[in-house]
């Protein structure tokens, strides 16, 4: 039960993880095509369209390098975490009722304060220290 619960985290860190870098690349790619229309527009040459694009491609570049550092360690961390779930030991606790148990069953709590009469008197209104 533990190991499938720790594979859907996985599955689940995946899907969400790939789906975080496509927004990413969508990111980079729509902002590229805007940065090259915005150049064109402003009269600019094709050296700058040609930057303009390098840039783009180098940030789809690193991007998808990430995009596969971190799949690979959620994949190398759920199955790591998949082998702990799997030789960990499970136990299981039964609910006892107290009144099959005998001497285990609940008692009354003992009262231990002792009594007053048993405690020395103390004067509140002393207010020196009693001599050595």
């Amino acid at each position: 039960m533990l190991t499938r619960f720790v594979s859907s985290f996985a599955v689940t860190a995946f899907a969400l993880w790939t789906l975080l870098c496509l927004g990413f690349w969508g990111v980079i790619s729509l902002g590229g095509d805007l940065l090259r229309w915005f150049a064109g527009v402003l009269g600019g040459d094709d050296i700058a369209r040609s930057v303009l694009g390098f840039l783009e491609a180098f940030g789809t570049f690193l991007l998808a390098w990430v995009w596969f550092a971190g799949a690979a360690l959620i994949v190398f961390a759920g199955f790591m975490l998949r082998q702990a779930a799997r030789n960990a030991t499970t136990i299981r606790v039964q609910t006892v009722r107290f009144e099959d148990r005998g001497d285990w069953a609940p008692r009354e709590m003992k009262d231990v304060t002792p009594p007053k009469s048993d405690a020395p008197e103390i004067d509140p209104d002393q207010k020196k220290l009693p001599p050595r």
